[in-house]
């Protein structure tokens, strides 16, 4: 399943940008007009990234998400 997830932006090289939470990091097409900087969450998907995110709602995306991963991995019983 492929899903738009928060990440940080850490470093920018011209119209990209590496972005990531924990370990994971991607190279991501800054695809919008509007100006990132270093620090920023934004919502990526598919190599880009589709707009910056308040600090706060990106937290509270990350805390839901981690909660649906944590829960698709306990076993049902048949």
């Amino acid at each position: 399943m492929c899903r738009a997830t928060p990440a940080r932006v850490t470093r920018i090289e011209g119209r990209h940008s590496l972005a990531g939470v924990g370990r994971s990091r991607d190279f991501s097409s800054l695809s919008t007009p509007e100006p990132f900087t270093v620090g920023d969450y934004v919502m990526h998907y598919a190599g880009l990234i589709l707009e910056r995110l308040d600090p706060v709602e990106a937290e509270s995306i990350l805390e839901a998400l981690a909660a649906t991963d944590a829960l698709a991995q306990v076993e049902t019983p048949i």
